[in-house]
């Protein structure tokens, strides 16, 4: 990890966000990457203390949260597992697709997936989603104020694609305010060691490593990493597939989870992204780490060398 980081740590290319004013004015130059293995060994280098926003990685814990509430059978008619080629803002993908959500990763499904936690009362509806994000992570997680407030002025966007959802009933609650606690939670800050230590829960069938406690059902497990796999980068997930072969989730705050099943939770962050909106050097970290350490989940020959 640490020759991987040396070699890559000067790489350029890719910007930060710039649709959100206060993630363009991290500074680019910000890199880390973090191990935690199912067995509780970590492994960090960079700027592994600095916390980031969560952003679009979140989503993979709003479908771990609907998935508990719901079920697999109940989440798929509500929310659906359509692949899709197109931008994850998409209004004419959505228009065009036979269930209109597409999936829990694109941001219109992933609205509506947030919504299936909805409560009127919205203080218990954030709490809800930000209760079981910190049980993945560990420790208690806040939000960023500075980059909720910049997203949410900035969420004509989102706020379109939900009331478009509300017209075809495939959103579960009020708009209004589970665009608010939806924007929470994308501004969730988290270190490298956060997300890694996400990503080793879902590694581990559901059981934290950290604390030993049980976040989610193993039964849980296997379409939330399918979805990752199918829809985790966008329309780069399989490319990602083919050069990294493991379920991630990307995030335009930088952020990188990517989960090795069985053997540990990887978190890589470095917020300049490609046009896709995944992190120019966080990709090619996870291509190296994967390379070096014979992660792939389709071409693992041998056990990996962790």
């Amino acid at each position: 990890i640490e020759h991987i980081f040396k070699h890559l740590k000067n790489t350029k290319g890719g910007k930060n966000a710039d649709y959100i004013p206060e993630l363009k004015k991290v500074n680019p130059n910000s890199y880390a990457i973090s191990v935690f293995t199912i067995n509780g060994e970590s492994y960090n280098v960079g700027m592994f203390d600095k916390e980031f926003a969560l952003e679009s990685a979140s989503k993979v814990f709003s479908l771990a949260l609907a998935l508990k509430t719901k079920g697999v059978a109940k989440v798929k008619q509500m929310i659906g597992t359509e692949q899709t080629s197109t931008v994850f803002n998409s209004v004419a993908a959505i228009e065009e697709s036979a269930n209109h959500t597409l999936n829990s990763f694109e941001n219109g499904g992933a609205m509506a997936t947030t919504s299936i936690a909805y409560d009127k009362n919205k203080a218990k509806f954030e709490k809800k989603i930000f209760d079981n994000m910190s049980k993945f992570a560990g420790r208690h997680l806040t939000y960023s104020r500075p980059v909720y407030k910049s997203e949410y002025s900035n969420s004509d966007h989102n706020r379109a694609i939900a009331y478009l959802l509300k017209s075809y009933k495939r959103f579960y609650g009020d708009v209004e305010d589970t665009l608010d606690v939806y924007t929470r939670q994308c501004s969730a800050l988290v270190t490298s060691k956060d997300v890694a230590i996400m990503a080793a829960t879902l590694a581990n069938g559901g059981v934290n490593p950290k604390t030993g406690e049980r976040v989610i059902d193993a039964k849980f497990i296997p379409y939330i990493l399918s979805h990752m796999v199918t829809n985790g980068l966008y329309e780069s997930s399989e490319t990602w597939l083919t050069n990294v072969g493991l379920p991630a989730k990307s995030g335009v705050g930088g952020v990188l989870l990517i989960v090795v099943p069985g053997v540990m939770g990887i978190g890589i962050i470095s917020p300049p992204l490609d046009e896709h909106g995944n992190s120019v050097k966080g990709i090619k970290t996870a291509e190296a780490m994967s390379k070096m350490l014979n992660l792939g989940i389709f071409n693992r020959r041998q056990p990996c060398k962790m």
